[in-house]
């Protein structure tokens, strides 16, 4: 494959972890959604997300991996991260969005790095995760009326990258993997690039507080 095959191994079993936390969280906004066309957007949602899942799993095992060894190393940052996510409207669609956004753009990133039939299936998981993108935008803008409601959201987005940063702190080495699988600058430039873009598109200012010129 040309590639670190440990490596790949334990990305994709971030991955494919990441993939059943965003299963399980779609799951619960159908469960609680308000309206019948929420809760159907929501239970699809949850059953791309679950697609996504199974189909990382079955490019571990067939690398000869055991999946769930795989997704181990992950399960407690990950857990830590979504625990700690706000109830309120603003920051908890703003939550959702960026880490979502940064899932993508791993996504993107090792789209490069591995073998071609995983990156096929990246190639499927991409164009679902579009979609959620852009309703998940959308709702954002439909929320931020007021500078007060930019604010919130800014403050949102710095305490959300803190917290992500803060759940890997306790063992960062499981991360390190995604390094060993090369190409780190674009892999740094995406996230980086990817958020910027994100927050440009509901009206932030990436470095600063209001709505974007």
């Amino acid at each position: 494959m040309g590639v670190n095959r440990t490596a790949l191994i334990q990305v994709l079993g971030a991955v494919a972890y990441g993939e059943l936390k965003a299963y399980e969280g779609a799951k619960e906004q159908a469960r609680t959604a308000s309206t019948d066309d929420e809760r159907r957007v929501w239970k699809t949602q949850a059953a791309e997300e679950l697609r996504h899942h199974r189909g990382f799993v079955k490019r571990l095992e067939a690398l000869g991996a055991d999946p769930e060894r795989a997704m181990r190393p992950y399960r407690r940052a990950l857990d830590s991260y979504h625990s700690d996510e706000p109830h309120d409207d603003i920051a908890a669609a703003i939550w959702d969005y960026l880490g979502e956004g940064v899932a993508d753009d791993l996504l993107g990133w090792l789209r490069l790095v591995v073998d071609e039939e995983t990156a096929e299936f990246i190639e499927t998981v991409a164009a679902d995760e579009v979609n959620h993108e852009a309703r998940a935008a959308a709702g954002i803008r439909g929320r931020l009326h007021t500078p007060a409601d930019h604010r919130e959201a800014m403050l949102a987005t710095m305490r959300m990258v803190g917290r992500m940063l803060a759940s890997g702190a306790p063992d960062p080495r499981p991360f390190l993997a995604f390094v060993r699988l090369g190409r780190t600058p674009e892999l740094l430039g995406a996230l980086v690039g990817g958020q910027i873009r994100r927050l440009q598109s509901i009206g932030l200012r990436p470095l600063g507080v209001g709505v974007a010129a």
